[in-house]
C-alpha cells in the first residue's frame, strides 16, 4: 500500500494504491469510489478489506477521497456529482499513466452517490467492468431532497445539514441534468449491482432501467436483511465475497 495523490482543479485528492506483492509486471486495477459524506475507508471499512482481497489475488486497488471529504482538499458545500465525475476522470487518467498498472484494464466500483459517479464516467470512457453498491437514483431522488428542509437551510445558512454532513446548492442544482441510465447504455462491459433487500435504493424503479440497458450483462445480487450499507459482519462479508468474485472475473 502506497500513498498516491491526484491533482484536480487546484485541489489535492488523497488516496492510496494497493499493489499485489510480489509485483513484477503491470496488473489490472479497480478504483473504489466512496459514498456521500464518507471517505476512502468505506462506511464499515469495506473498501480497505476489498482492496486487500483484490491485491492478494493479483489485482491492484485504488482508494481515494473525493474533494471535500476525508483528507482531500475542498469544501463539502461545493459537492456536486458532475464535479465528482470530473475528479474520477482525473484519477483514471493518472492511473492509466502508472507503469505498475495495465491502462486498458482499470475497472470502477462505487457506493451510493459514488456509484452514480461511476456510472456517469463509465458512460464516457472504456471501463472493462463496473460494480455498483446501492446506486443512488440521482434525479429520481429529487422529490426526496425537495421535500426536506434542505432548500430552506441553504437559503438561510448557505448550506444544508444532512446527518451531520454539509452540502450546498451545487448538489441540488446539478442533479436534474444527470442521466445515469443514458450513461449506463454506453457502458459495453459487464456490470454488477449489489445491495441490501431493505434498502429503498434497491427498489424496482431504480433498478429496472439498468436491467433494460444491460440485459444479461447485469448481475443483480442482494444481501438479505441489509439496509443501505452492511450492519453486521456477516452482511459485510457476503457483500465483499460477491463483489470480489465479480471483479476478479471481469477486470
Amino acid at each position: 500500500m502506497e500513498p498516491l495523490n491526484v491533482e484536480h482543479r487546484g485541489r489535492t485528492l488523497r488516496g492510496v494504491l494497493h499493489l499485489p506483492h510480489p509485483h513484477r509486471e503491470p496488473v489490472p486495477a479497480v478504483v473504489l469510489c466512496h459514498g456521500f459524506g464518507e471517505n476512502r475507508m468505506g462506511s464499515r471499512d469495506e473498501f480497505v478489506r476489498l482492496a486487500r482481497i483484490l491485491s492478494g489475488k493479483g489485482v491492484a486497488a485504488y482508494r481515494f477521497d473525493f474533494a471535500g471529504f476525508g483528507e482531500s482538499d475542498g469544501d463539502p458545500v461545493e459537492f456536486a456529482i458532475s464535479d465528482q465525475a470530473s475528479q474520477l476522470d482525473a484519477v483514471l487518467d493518472q492511473l492509466e499513466r502508472n507503469r505498475a498498472l495495465l491502462p486498458e484494464r482499470i475497472s470502477v466500483l462505487g457506493f451510493s452517490m459514488g456509484a452514480l459517479t461511476a456510472v456517469l464516467v463509465a458512460g464516457r470512457r472504456q471501463v472493462p467492468s463496473l460494480a455498483l453498491w446501492a446506486p443512488s437514483g440521482g434525479p429520481l431522488n429529487l422529490p426526496y431532497w425537495n421535500r426536506g428542509p434542505y432548500r430552506g437551510q441553504i437559503r438561510d445558512w448557505g448550506y444544508a445539514d444532512y446527518r451531520g454532513v454539509r452540502f450546498g446548492s451545487a448538489f441540488l442544482d446539478d442533479l436534474p441534468g444527470l442521466d445515469q441510465f443514458a450513461a449506463a447504455g454506453r457502458h459495453a462491459g459487464p456490470a454488477l449491482i449489489a445491495g441490501g433487500t431493505e434498502d429503498g435504493l434497491m427498489w424496482a424503479e431504480f433498478l429496472e432501467p439498468y436491467r433494460e440497458v444491460w440485459g444479461d450483462r447485469l448481475e443483480l445480487r442482494t444481501v438479505a436483511g441489509m439496509g443501505h450499507s452492511p450492519g453486521t459482519l456477516a452482511e459485510r462479508q457476503e457483500l465483499l465475497d460477491m463483489t470480489s468474485a465479480f471483479l476478479l472475473r471481469t477486470v
